[in-house]
């Protein structure tokens, strides 16, 4: 294995490591994109379509199982050549090279004994009608003399349109007799003949997948027929047909393509001297009359053109993070993260509004792949394509949009706080967003599609159908915007985790960094937050907290649905709005109500634990999170501060706040009392948001007092924390060690978990070993330096430390506790989250280190720590892409030790991000004192990143290089920018010292500024 920076070649391929990955799936916004999977086996495309799972064009199987079927079922090469028929990929063979690279994929082979190569790449097609998969294949002459070779070429099966996921898995035989295959020159036409439901209507398909195929400029045979080619074997081992005609007689043979899953072959001879390339395109339609078009246009040079396009397309997307160090291969890990980060997050795309300039988040997706088969993934098959997404996944992944996009500036803080509803709980599921038009219709043709909320690409298909121009289509799509309004679009999902909240302090932060002079507006100018309503409820102590039948008191089944006619908290049937200050004095307000017994963490008290998903039975065992305490603490520390700046400011929120911020201040006992009388204060607040609502006024000098008194509490849980372990605990749960039932005419009252109900008197608690988690999180917010290396060196000495691999694992053994703390106990040691280097959280630990100062530590550590700089040979895939986890050395299998899996879309590439924010432009470059706006780059370099004395990345579109000719860490003390010099349009200006002033920034906001240049030397 080994990478040329852009490409990761992994030579003999079939004999390495498993391990799967994808195409990005980003078609442009004018293309329709397709998702598509690949292994490192047989032809590499594992499975491929359209929209999610139920559009698959090729099958999809989990990994497991596509490791073994791809090469089966999947793409194939047989050749005829001097009477000898070979299978090319299919064996593992010693000249078969896999080559990666950010938008593409290929594959070669070299057969010595018949002297020929094929070569094989794979995209996806870019700014198209229809969406395709590219396959252009080239079969390379290497002898020195003309050769006959008689090709068979192409998908074993391919799936008609109209088959969903789960039907075909459970009753494919009977699905088979739907299939039909239509034929016209150059391209076959999968479909089916009418639609498969039981149900008394029964609609024509019209749509449906197709297999354009031509040898360079010409047509060639397809095949669809899988018994014509396998003859009689059903295993598809071997193409009997294709082996015992000759090949005229074989192409000339009738097709049945009726009762059987078809294929795709295309069938040619050729005397080929040189080189020669076969093009297919596959893909779905619903218009089979843009076929023909395709047809006519796909050649060589088409796709050729397509190719660079797709490279270019991709190029551009990264170029924002474009970085020259003396790392080449950190700098190109750097483009992959930017890509994989946007494909969760999305990429922010600008288009006004009747509210403002929006941002419509193009090219995500939800990270379900082979291997994590569990998620349903959408990408939707329209112009200016998003897709969905979880709260937490695509929030953090949009951490960093203001430090790349400037005209995002607070937009996700919108989209993300109106998520948040009046008890502080989130919706899962994000579903983009989409406009309402709020004008008077004067576009002929939309009046019906203007009624309904709408995407841009719905607008864009539906202008072009109307007959319009591409430039028409764009330009009235844009008209049509102006006058319209974004709409937020998630749901419930499946529960409330209680460490979403976490993230929307990153986004504060983030806006903040680059516009500190707006922080009064933010906080205070704008009534536009809305409370999402998740029309779910969690249920009082007295409804979820239950005996079970062998004597344990555990809290089950704490939520309750119910119905609403709004996704949005409405007073006097209108959404209520308020300012962000409000927002988030709510939830402050709300989180720590949730402090637990022993006023340490915070409760998971709504049946979903925290960050790690696999501690799912935490909920059930009263457990708490003190990473969520930190957390709350930073963003409380935050709120005070700032209001504290705003003294004079009134807030308006809901009035059950009010009665809530009332409740705190006479909080007055100790220990469980204490708990028991701030858990009924919050649960008196959520009871009063069911009766009919209305707003009420405070004053920030009167929020300062709460906050006060929660920062206070904080700092005693943070103590508490430490004495109960040195690296502080993640996890703490409580055992009921008195009780009482509760009564209902008499009797045991039963609740909705259909177990008797009881209430808890007394707690005993029982910490969790340590996770990697709250360290990660208390070295975010703290600003003792000295504390923190204490903290590293101890973290050093224990298990979450994988010395053999020399880089950190989720938590310590979990051996000594039972399955009850959730699934993670019942996996594999070092295996998914248990015990294994989960990346994310690794990254957020790194992070940590660089925010808390320890610059040695974290450069030390990113050397076994960073993908990137692994051994791939181990790694088993390529260094530029993040997997979810690396197994550790706790795992029983020594074969896996530091293989990654999971391929790419995770939270280590937000973590990624952010560090690069760190170690290239530094903490709060952005100063607004005095009413002077100032900006300041403190670089976190260590010498090695220096090439020649010389770094350099962009800002914004500004391209910033530090100069360093002693080779200094731009982090030793005695390090400072001693002149600044800055190139525009004007000319070249020289600054001393290390500061540009109000003029600069704004001119380096709006992208004027071509190039600054800071010299690093030795304070004098």
């Amino acid at each position: 294995m080994k990478s040329n920076y852009t490409t990761f070649i992994q030579k003999n391929y079939q004999k390495q490591k498993p391990f799967s990955s994808f195409l990005p799936g980003i078609a442009g916004k004018k293309g329709i994109p397709l998702w598509s999977f690949y292994v490192n086996r047989g032809q590499v495309i594992t499975s491929f379509g359209r929209r999610d799972k139920n559009g698959a064009i090729l099958e999809f199987f989990p990994a497991n199982a596509a490791y073994m079927y791809t090469k089966t079922i999947g793409f194939r090469t047989f050749i005829r050549v001097n009477g000898i028929i070979y299978e090319f990929f299919k064996e593992e063979g010693l000249n078969q090279h896999l080559y990666v690279e950010k938008e593409s994929v290929s594959i070669s082979e070299i057969n010595e004994t018949i002297e020929l190569k094929v070569t094989v790449k794979y995209f996806t097609l870019p700014n198209e009608k229809v969406g395709a998969l590219v396959r252009k294949v080239t079969f390379e002459n290497l002898s020195n003399r003309k050769r006959h070779i008689e090709v068979l070429d192409g998908l074993t099966q391919i799936l008609p349109s109209g088959i969903d996921y789960g039907g075909f898995k459970a009753i494919s035989n009977l699905l088979q007799s739907w299939m039909d295959v239509d034929f016209k020159p150059g391209y076959a036409f999968y479909k089916l003949r009418a639609s498969t439901g039981d149900s008394a209507e029964v609609s024509e398909v019209t749509d449906g997948n197709f297999y354009l195929s031509k040898l360079e400029d010409e047509t060639v045979k397809i095949i669809a027929d899988t018994r014509l080619v396998f003859d009689m074997d059903t295993a598809f081992a071997k193409p009997y047909g294709f082996m015992y005609h000759a090949f005229d007689a074989f192409v000339s043979k009738p097709q049945v393509v009726v009762n059987q899953v078809p294929c795709a072959f295309s069938a040619f001879s050729y005397d080929l001297d040189k080189k020669v390339t076969l093009n297919s395109l596959v893909g779905y339609t619903s218009d089979r009359g843009l076929l023909d078009e395709y047809v006519e246009k796909l050649n060589t040079e088409f796709l050729m053109e397509k190719d660079l396009e797709n490279s270019k397309l991709h190029g551009e997307i990264t170029q924002a993070i474009e970085t020259e160090t003396a790392e080449p291969l950190f700098d190109a890990y750097l483009k992959q993260c930017y890509l994989d980060n946007l494909l969760r997050g999305g990429e922010p795309f600008p288009i006004e509004t009747a509210d403002g300039t929006a941002s419509y988040h193009l090219f995500s997706r939800k990270h379900g792949d082979l291997e994590r088969d569990y998620n349903f993934f959408v990408i939707e098959p329209e112009y200016y394509s998003q897709g969905n997404g979880n709260f937490r996944d695509v929030l953090q992944n949009r951490r960093n949009d203001t430090l790349f996009h400037r005209f995002v500036k607070d937009h996700n803080l919108w989209h993300f706080a109106s998520l948040i509803s009046a008890d502080s709980y989130n919706p899962l599921s994000i579903e983009g967003i989409q406009f309402e038009y709020h004008s008077q219709v004067s576009h002929k043709g939309l009046e019906e599609f203007l009624k309904k909320p709408f995407t841009p690409g719905s607008l864009y298909k539906k202008l072009i159908d109307l007959g319009n121009s591409d430039n028409v289509a764009e330009t009235t799509m844009k008209i049509v915007l102006k006058s319209s309004k974004p709409v937020i679009k998630a749901s419930f999902g499946e529960g409330y985790w209680n460490d979403h909240f976490t993230y929307i302090y990153d986004l504060i932060e983030g806006f903040l960094d680059i516009y500190p002079e707006q922080e009064e507006s933010l906080l205070f100018n704008q009534s536009k937050y809305r409370f999402f309503d998740n029309h779910t409820d969690v249920l009082p102590r007295e409804e979820k907290t239950v005996l079970t039948k062998d004597g344990k008191v555990r809290q089950y089944g704490a939520l309750a649905h119910h119905h609403g006619d709004s996704d949005w908290l409405l007073i006097d049937q209108k959404p209520v709005s308020v300012t962000l200050a409000s927002k988030l004095l709510t939830l402050v307000l709300n989180k720590y109500g949730l402090l637990d017994p022993a006023g340490i963490g915070l409760s998971y008290d709504a049946n979903k634990p925290g960050w790690n998903d696999a501690m799912n039975g935490l909920p059930g065992l009263f457990g708490s999170g003190v990473s969520e305490m930190f957390e709350l603490k930073r963003l409380n520390q935050y709120l005070l501060k700032a209001f504290k700046s705003f003294e004079s400011k009134d807030i308006e929120v809901l009035k059950p706040l009010v009665d809530l911020i009332h409740a705190y201040q006479n909080l007055n006992s100790t220990g469980f009392a204490l708990w028991d009388q701030r858990t009924t204060a919050l649960e008196n607040y959520r009871a009063a948001l069911k009766h009919p609502l209305s707003l009420a006024r405070i004053s920030t000098k009167d929020a300062i007092k709460v906050l006060e008194r929660i920062q206070t509490d904080l700092e005693v849980a943070e103590t508490k924390a430490l004495e109960i372990d040195p690296v502080y605990p993640t996890y703490l749960t409580f055992e009921a060690t008195k009780y009482e039932p509760i009564l209902e005419n008499g009797q045991p009252k039963i609740g909705n978990y259909k177990l008797p109900l009881v209430k808890v008197l007394a707690f005993e608690m029982k910490p969790i070993p340590a996770f990697l988690e709250a360290p990660a999180r208390y070295l975010k917010q703290t600003k003792d330096v000295e504390k923190a290396k204490v903290l590293y060196q101890t973290i050093k000495e224990t298990e979450l430390y994988d010395r053999k691999m020399k880089f950190y694992q989720t938590s310590v053994s979990l051996d000594a506790y039972s399955n009850e703390i959730g699934r993670i106990r019942a996996f594999t040691k070092g295996w998914l989250e248990r015990e294994s280097n989960f990346l994310h959280m690794t990254y957020k630990y790194l992070l940590g280190l660089l925010k808390a100062g320890l610059h040695d530590e974290f450069f030390k550590e990113i050397e076994t720590n960073l993908v990137c700089f692994m051994n791939p040979e181990v790694y088993g895939r390529s260094p530029l892409e993040n997997s979810s986890f690396i197994a550790t050395s706790t795992n029983p299998d020594p074969n896996k030790h530091g293989q990654g899996f999971v391929s790419r879309l995770s939270g280590s590439t937000a973590e990624m991000l952010s560090m690069y924010k760190e170690m290239f432009i530094g903490k709060k470059p952005f100063s607004y004192d005095n009413n002077q706006l100032t900006l300041a780059i403190k670089p976190v370099l260590h010498h090695r990143f220096f090439r020649e004395g010389r770094v350099s990345f962009k800002f914004f579109d500004t391209k910033v290089t530090y100069i360093n000719p002693k080779g200094l860490n731009t982090y030793d003390p005695n390090a400072v920018i001693t002149d600044i010099e800055v190139r525009d349009a004007l000319g070249t200006h020289w600054i001393k010292g290390n500061v540009l002033n109000e003029t600069f920034v704004k001119a380096i906001r709006e992208g004027s500024i071509e190039q600054i240049i800071l010299y690093i030397n030795l304070r004098n």
